[in-house]
């Protein structure tokens, strides 16, 4: 046994003394692969991407020993056995470039997905392995070559749209809210040139989005909503609510040589002036208020109409008296087709909303309350329709008030001092604390003046006089000349005419509490299921349901 061990000692030691003499002969160094003597790879954590249309700026921690990188992005995803310079692949750095982070990749396309890797590149070392966006890819933003679409380029049925002149694009998709296709707009060389095209066949009162399209790349990307449809005009001009209502917009529309304009006014904005507006001679106007929350508020000093007017129309407004103790105060000459309240709201006015004084000729052949609630007076010196000129120096020939609900007039309903005309109407109406003591429904100071045609009144409600007349005070029906036919037309006991009656009204043996909902806070909702007229007589809006 002995001996076994010396001979597998000797063994032992001849072997480590062989190792010994082998690496004294490589100077301590064992033989590598060369292959392995590469770069660090850049950290593919700390890689980040900040993208817009058609550039990206990429950030990075550079390596130790890297003398540049190259970047590669591409639509086709990205791996390691992908070759560099695929067919929808970019390539940057190759030219050594790249030393530095940030770095920015242009030339991309705009809302398009690219992959992204990074290599560092030196030239004594193996470049490193690829580095990977840690979110793989990123998305560039959506080019904006639209711009602004202003009020001017929006109408109900169509939108105009411009982009920067001479860009290189295909067609253009509308889409509604809901993202449905409305139409695609394939574009002409002409459009392309110019930069602009108009779109119609659209909508009013509907939102849309605009597409640019390159192919299948978005280039611009806009959203709209179609006006509300105006009345035909040579003219529309939309004012915004920071917009001012004054005289030069009108001298600029009239220089421009516009006869018939809208003026629309944007949903709940309030329009103020302190000052009169003048409507330019020869100059059609109506007011519109564009539909929304609330309707646009005018409130100005007055509006005068000297000269001559096909029509001046007020339609979907609220008319306050802030400003002023008039709508219209006329004393200059003036001769205007049709002046016409539409769902409208008037209210606040002082003295009246329609006045015509002075000796200068002043004639409107139509005066019209559609729709509407007229709310007033806070003095006691004029009519609801004022026309105190005299000798016919002011009249209006035709007088209409329509599915209306008038409360408080201040002196008279209407006043004609002197002056024939051709009729006066009522269908449809709701009247409340009208008429006070000595005052008339109709006035046209004698009986011997008054509506050629007569005064018509039907499927009214006189729901109450402004006040309960004393022992011996007189509230007045008519003194004028015509006939006066009245049809399911109604007078509820608070109604006081004590002199001149207005024939065959038909009496309520109720009061306005009896018949109404709230009358002393303007709800004058039919309440009563026996009123004959619940469903056909009065303002329409507040028939019994």
């Amino acid at each position: 046994m002995k001996i076994l061990k010396n001979i597998a000692g000797a063994g032992a030691i001849m072997t480590l003394a062989s190792m010994v003499t082998v690496s004294c002969i490589d100077g301590n160094d064992w033989e590598t692969d060369s292959s392995f003597d590469r770069l660090f790879s850049v950290n593919s954590e700390n890689i980040s991407v900040s993208e817009n249309a058609t550039t990206a700026e990429v950030k990075w921690d550079l390596s130790k020993d890297a003398e540049y990188y190259i970047i590669e992005v591409s639509k086709d995803t990205l791996y390691d056995a992908i070759a560099m310079n695929g067919e929808n692949a970019i390539v940057y750095g190759e030219d050594k470039s790249i030393t530095e982070s940030p770095y920015l990749l242009t030339d991309l396309s705009a809302d398009t997905k690219y992959f992204l890797r990074i290599k560092s590149m030196s030239s004594i070392k193996n470049e490193s392995k690829w580095a990977y966006y840690t979110d793989y890819s990123f998305t560039t933003k959506t080019e904006q070559l639209f711009e602004t679409v202003s009020n001017e380029d929006i109408s109900d049925k169509t939108i105009t749209l411009h982009w920067t002149p001479g860009a290189d694009v295909d067609y253009i998709e509308i889409t509604d809210a809901n993202g449905t296709s409305i139409k695609k707009v394939t574009l002409d060389d002409t459009a392309k040139s110019e930069g602009t095209v108009t779109i119609d066949g659209l909508n009013q009162l509907t939102s849309y989005t605009a597409t640019l399209y390159l192919g299948e790349t978005k280039r611009g990307v806009v959203t709209f909503v179609t006006n509300a449809t105006v009345p035909d005009a040579d003219y529309t001009v939309y004012l915004a609510a920071t917009d001012s209502l004054n005289n030069t917009l009108f001298e600029t529309m009239s220089e421009a040589g516009y006869q018939t304009v809208n003026i629309a006014l944007a949903s709940g904005a309030a329009y103020n002036n302190d000052n009169s507006i003048v409507i330019p001679d020869g100059m059609s106007v109506t007011f519109f208020g564009l539909p929304g929350a609330s309707q646009a508020i005018i409130s100005v000093k007055n509006i005068d109409y000297a000269g001559t007017h096909e029509f001046i129309h007020f339609e979907n407004v609220e008319l306050n008296g802030e400003h002023g103790d008039y709508v219209f105060n006329q004393s200059v000459s003036a001769h205007v087709g049709e002046i016409k309240f539409s769902n409208s709201f008037i209210h606040g006015f002082k003295n009246s909303p329609f006045r015509m004084q002075g000796s200068d000729m002043k004639t409107v052949n139509n005066l019209t309350f559609d729709n509407s609630i007229i709310y007033g007076a806070s003095s006691r010196s004029y009519s609801l329709v004022h026309i105190d000129a005299g000798s016919g120096n002011g009249k209006v020939e035709n007088i209409l008030f329509t599915n209306s609900t008038v409360v408080y007039t201040g002196k008279s309903f209407i006043y004609c001092k002197n002056t024939d005309f051709t009729s006066l109407k009522f269908a449809n109406c709701t009247f409340s604390k009208i008429i006070g003591v000595g005052d008339y429904f109709l006035d046209c100071a004698k009986n011997t003046y008054g509506p050629s045609n007569g005064t018509s009144i039907e499927n009214c409600i006189f729901g109450s006089s402004s006040v309960t007349p004393a022992e011996g005070e007189k509230i007045n029906g008519i003194r004028a000349k015509g006939t006066v036919e009245v049809s399911n037309s109604y007078a509820t006991k608070d109604m006081y005419i004590t002199n001149n009656p207005i024939g065959n009204l038909t009496s309520y043996e109720g009061g306005e509490a009896d018949l109404f909902q709230n009358s002393a806070n303007y709800d004058f909702t039919i309440i009563d299921n026996s009123f004959p007229g619940k469903t056909n007589c009065g303002d329409p809006r507040w028939y019994k349901k």
